[in-house]
């Protein structure tokens, strides 16, 4: 491969890439993302509005059902992120709900092809929820949906105690993120599920808590964790239980809100503070960010999302950062990510923001070393310890010279890392699917930290390389999600491995990057691939994580292949 070519073809690439950026920069100094749209938020709320008022919201209503019919793909069923492969049982069943609920003669075909989908693919057992015991991820919201349009027997619904508001916090707040929905239908099931004399006061007594409870977590804009999908479950659950007017209308008026122009709705309305951060990283490796005017505006942004006060519904104390605003909750990941990003615009570890967010972090993490995002010390669902997001604290720690000790929270980290590091050297993490992106992580942490050579960094690095497919990209081989290579999962390979200490001009570096490159497209960027894990069997994709991390990836081997 020659090299004059390649590095005059990243050169331009990068250039294409960076203008690509700051076309999407917002006035504010901001970016906003763009989610992939969702089956479940999508069928969820066009259920939501149905009840609402079918007739006020027919446009709506048949902007949305268009989309449905247009995303149900040829084998019956629907998949998790746009059109993206493979179709999902459990996304296919929330949308055979909707086509019933809205015109089941009109899709009686397709209805019977959903459900022969689900038949081959296992028949209900394979939807967490319509089987066994209670509900253990989202796609478990599946019977509720069935039954709310009669498609299920409403006694048949998996079990969710609104009573947990009755116990103490420290034990109830291990649901985090999955607590709105827990009450919402929970409140919807003690009205119209019979219950024993003894739990009937139970669920009379947690009833006011609840809705206190779910008034706390509800931003001024109607949302909560500015998420479609939590909003019409809870339209769905208080207009069932015929409570808490007011959740409902918020909550309405938050679902027409982020409705899209094509009648879907996206799994969260984005992700701005967290690609804003992503996004000035990628620049980072491009120019100095700090003495860019254009990025001033964005680091008084970031300032001004910070969490000046606790957030009580979980008692987690103020100083950190969320995913976006207004209604996103406090937590590690973007915390730290914001933090490192402070640092990259010029501020140093006394700027009071950053003296609160470290403090925050230190208090937060967990007993063994690790961070969770909201739940210390919990192993349920979305709160247990992860790999990527431990990483970014550490990063972010490190970047502003965090004090080391033998138990500082620096060390004891790193010694979680010795244990939780799997057989193969990989690390997966929480929050993307697979091994590539956990294990990318770790690599670019230790590389940050000065201890590249370190066993728990070279074991990472080699299960890289073994997992880079024929082509250059990565992963080699994918468990969740549609098969093949992607540029996130490529970009956060190349980027850590080059951290690490890996040459530029490694024959396998640039394949990788001769895949990258050829897959720019016109305006600069890359397609997104659904490798993000909304929750554990919940995919979306997301057009500037994509854009951020291949365009840091290159900028990095651009800047590195000229040296050498």
């Amino acid at each position: 491969m020659n090299s004059t070519e390649l590095t005059g073809r990243a050169s331009a690439g990068v250039h294409k890439a960076v203008d690509h950026l700051y076309t999407r920069q917002r006035p504010d100094g901001a970016w906003t993302d763009r989610l992939s749209s969702s089956t479940v938020s999508t069928a969820l709320g066009l259920l939501a509005l149905a009840k609402a008022d079918r007739e006020r919201y027919r446009e709506r209503l048949n902007r949305g059902l268009a989309w449905l019919r247009a995303h149900q793909r040829a084998d019956g069923g629907w998949s998790m992120a746009d059109a993206h492969p493979p179709s999902s049982p459990g996304m296919t069943a929330f949308a055979i709900a909707a086509c019933h609920e809205l015109d089941p003669e009109g899709n009686r075909e397709r209805i019977a092809k959903g459900f022969a989908f689900i038949e081959a693919n296992g028949t209900d057992a394979v939807i967490p929820g319509m089987r066994g015991p209670g509900p253990k991820t989202w796609p478990a919201a599946a019977p509720f949906a069935l039954s709310l349009v009669g498609l299920r027997d409403i006694t048949e619904q998996p079990t969710l105690p609104v009573e947990v508001m009755l116990l103490p916090p420290k034990l109830r707040n291990k649901v985090s993120i999955g607590m709105p929905a827990v009450l919402a239908l929970g409140l919807m099931q003690a009205r119209v599920l019979p219950a024993s004399p003894p739990r009937r006061l139970l669920q009379r007594l947690a009833q006011p808590r609840a809705l206190a409870w779910l008034r706390a977590v509800m931003a001024p804009n109607g949302g909560v964790e500015e998420c479609p999908m939590l909003s019409a479950l809870i339209f769905l659950g208080l207009q069932a239980a015929d409570l808490g007017p007011d959740l409902q209308q918020g909550s309405l008026d938050y679902l027409l809100d982020t409705q899209r122009e094509d009648g879907s709705w996206a799994i969260d309305r984005d992700l701005e503070i967290a690609v804003t951060c992503y996004a000035v990283h990628a620049l980072a490796e491009h120019t100095d960010v700090a003495a860019d005017p254009r990025l001033r505006p964005t680091r008084d942004w970031l300032l001004s999302t910070q969490w000046t006060e606790p957030f009580r519904p979980l008692k987690i104390p103020a100083g950190g950062w969320s995913w976006n605003v207004p209604s996103g909750w406090p937590e590690s990941e973007d915390t730290a990510v914001v933090l490192s990003t402070l640092g990259l615009l010029g501020l140093d570890r006394e700027h009071p923001g950053v003296v609160a967010g470290l403090r925050w972090l230190r208090v937060r993490q967990n007993r063994n070393g690790s961070w969770s995002e909201w739940v210390r010390n919990s192993f349920i669902l979305n709160d247990k310890p992860c790999t990527g997001v431990t990483a970014h604290v550490l990063m972010a720690m490190h970047q502003h010279n965090e004090p080391r000790s033998r138990w500082a929270p620096v060390d004891r980290a790193l010694r979680w890392y010795q244990k939780d590091q799997l057989p193969d050297g990989s690390l997966p993490s929480l929050w993307f699917r697979d091994g590539t992106h956990g294990t990318a992580k770790v690599l670019e942490t230790y590389a940050e930290l000065g201890i590249p050579r370190d066993p728990v960094a070279q074991r990472a690095k080699q299960w890289l390389w073994d997992n880079q497919a024929p082509s250059g990209g990565w992963p080699l081989t994918v468990q969740t999600s549609a098969p093949g290579e992607t540029a996130e999962e490529t970009a956060w390979a190349v980027y850590s491995l080059l951290r690490a200490g890996e040459s530029p001009w490694d024959p396998r570096v640039l394949r990788a990057v001769d895949w990258l490159l050829a897959r720019q497209d016109e305006q600069g960027t890359w397609a997104p691939a659904p490798t993000g894990l909304y929750f554990e069997d919940l995919c979306y994709s997301d057009d500037l994580i994509t854009h951020t991390y291949t365009l840091r990836a290159l900028a990095r081997w651009l800047r590195q292949a000229e040296r050498a």
